[in-house]
């Protein structure tokens, strides 16, 4: 009897990576350890963790929405304004 196919198969990925990250990362891993595993999981505990929406600036936050195209200059232009008085006033 065959061993039932996974419900969520590996794919090869090719990332291009400095050779002194490969290298701090083989020596991080032992011989019988396995990198692809630890890039899963570190990918994973990346994507998985919580973003601190604190920590962002206002004009940061300003510059990503520009950036994103969600405003037009504009409306960034006239929102730095007001978070610059904010700024002024604290």
């Amino acid at each position: 009897m065959s061993r039932p196919r996974s419900t969520d198969p590996s794919v090869a990925l090719s990332i291009a990576v400095p050779q002194s990250l490969k290298t701090r990362l083989d020596q991080e891993l032992s011989y019988k350890q396995s990198r692809s595993k630890w890039v899963c999981h570190a990918i994973t505990e990346k994507l998985e963790q919580d973003f601190d929406y604190e920590s962002i600036s206002d004009m940061q936050l300003l510059g990503m929405l520009y950036s994103r195209g969600i405003i037009d200059l504009p409306i960034f232009t006239t929102l730095k304004m007001q978070v610059e008085e904010i700024v002024k006033e604290q």
